[in-house]
């Protein structure tokens, strides 16, 4: 009985070793091909492809090459009807004038007492709001006036009823 276990292992060690898929060395990868697959010869040619080393462009013909952000040419000045805008005026020296500063106007955001939110910051009465002294604090609104007594009238532009301040 032994013997014949003995003779059944050597067999089919054997005939596994007969049908072992042959073993191609490729640099230092080895590729494992099973027989008679015919699915995957396609997978291993284009393996065989890519494993060479790919040569690219020399440095020196890089350094070479012209720098496609600087142009030769000066752009063109716009012309009568086109909707670009023309280039700034220069000053009598040269200069470019600075641009004009536009500012955000001016919102009442919040009275509480005799303090007021003026575009994010807080003023009492007699604070300068910008080219304004502040006059006088309403309820609902503010009196600005500026140096030529123009008054300007800033009303809340939001009331929230869930806030109640009661001062006495």
């Amino acid at each position: 009985m032994k013997t014949y276990l003995l003779l059944g292992f050597i067999s089919v060690a054997s005939f596994s070793v007969a049908t072992a898929s042959p073993v191609i060395p490729v640099g230092t990868v080895s590729i494992v091909q099973p027989q008679g697959d015919k699915e995957l010869t396609w997978v291993d040619e284009q393996i065989q492809a890519i494993l060479p080393a790919r040569v690219g462009i020399p440095e020196g013909f890089i350094n070479s090459l012209r720098d496609p952000m600087k142009m030769k040419k000066p752009v063109p000045v716009a012309t009568i009807g086109s909707k670009l805008l023309a280039p700034p005026k220069l000053g009598s020296l040269g200069i470019i004038a600075p641009p004009k500063i536009v500012e955000e106007p001016l919102r009442l955001l919040a009275i509480i007492n005799k303090s007021v939110l003026i575009s994010g910051k807080w003023y009492k009465v007699g604070d300068s709001v910008r080219n304004f002294s502040l006059l006088e604090v309403k309820p609902n609104s503010v009196v600005l006036a500026d140096k030529k007594d123009q008054k300007l009238i800033l009303f809340l532009t939001k009331q929230n009823s869930n806030i109640k301040i009661i001062t006495k």
